[in-house]
């Protein structure tokens, strides 16, 4: 049973108490409930009772060592030490967010004794994820998150690309290695036509680039970017960087479950997955003057020479061998 499908029995099993709550099976004294206003909380037994002032923000709270009393599904009472890390808003795709990151901590933790030091990094966390906003162009946001998603999917799968991810949003690449980028850029229609920054395909300092190239088409039964993430979240839940994923969904504005996305034909798109090498496209071959920056232009990769996959291959071998995840992770997740 997933941590959502927990909640949805608590919730329906709410007493009136301060806290309904079950205790999660494969986890030490650890307790999934909800409060008076139908919130998620979560509760793991303190060593002992030793309150500290709150930290608290208008989606999250985490309150340490401090006494609280359970009410458990059999109607019996439950008092003790606890830390509590409480979701603050009923607003329901907060909720949604909340108990998938509650979901992916557990599973990282599991049959793990989880300390107050750990719950307050992964507070922390939960802190930055809730303060990424929505993109201004959410068409063209969920459109390139689909193609990230459908390309790491579809070459080598998402556990290879999660350690090389953006962190943040405001990143200029989606998947940096030292001294190696990939950008993957995706479009409606038969054109390999894309907008890239200057920098994006200008290489300084001996970086190697290359292009991920999709063309896609829309399809009323293809494959959406709400199946996209669901697949995506099944493989990162275990790693640490299921942070990455949230984070790019908060950015798309798809944190409702009911939100389905841009949904096109994967057939089209993989048939249509092209890589090439940015000193291959056309672009202007200069930095920027002084003075000038952002530069963003539209290129046409059609006249570009493609890279064959045996080439692909052997230049993501190298992102093994010499990028381990701990050299490309900006910091963890939790």
């Amino acid at each position: 049973m997933s941590i959502t499908e927990l909640f949805i029995r608590v919730k329906e099993g709410t007493s009136g108490h301060a806290f309904t709550a079950e205790q999660l099976p494969q986890h030490h004294e650890v307790y999934l409930a909800a409060d008076t206003s139908k919130r998620p909380c979560l509760f793991v037994r303190a060593e002992q009772w030793l309150p500290e002032p709150p930290l608290r923000t208008a989606h999250v709270s985490l309150q340490s060592s401090q006494k609280y009393c359970l009410t458990l599904a059999d109607g019996s009472k439950h008092e003790a030490p606890f830390h509590a890390l409480c979701c603050e808003t009923a607003e329901q795709s907060d909720v949604d967010t909340f108990l998938v990151l509650i979901e992916a901590f557990l599973t990282r933790h599991q049959k793990q004794i989880i300390t107050g030091e750990v719950l307050v990094s992964f507070f922390r966390s939960m802190v930055r994820l809730f303060s990424v906003g929505h993109a201004r162009d959410l068409e063209g946001e969920r459109m390139g998150l689909w193609g990230e998603l459908f390309m790491m999917s579809r070459v080598r799968g998402s556990q290879f690309w999660a350690p090389f991810w953006h962190s943040e949003t405001t990143c200029r690449f989606d998947f940096s290695a030292p001294g190696r980028r990939v950008e993957v850029k995706t479009t409606l229609g038969a054109q390999r036509i894309h907008h890239f920054s200057h920098r994006q395909i200008y290489a300084e300092g001996g970086q190697e680039i290359l292009i991920a190239s999709l063309l896609v088409r829309e399809e009323d039964s293809g494959l959406s970017l709400r199946n996209l993430i669901y697949e995506c979240r099944e493989t990162v839940v275990s790693t640490p960087y299921s942070l990455k994923l949230e984070r790019a969904i908060r950015s798309a504005g798809m944190e409702n479950p009911s939100e389905i996305g841009p949904v096109f034909d994967p057939a089209e798109a993989e048939r249509n997955l092209a890589w090439f090498r940015s000193t291959d496209a056309p672009h202007f071959r200069m930095p920027e003057p002084p003075g000038v920056s952002q530069t963003r232009y539209k290129v046409d990769l059609s006249t570009a020479p493609r890279l064959e996959l045996q080439e692909v291959d052997v230049w993501l071998d190298s992102w093994v061998v010499e990028s381990p995840p701990e050299l490309v992770s900006s910091r963890p997740d939790w």
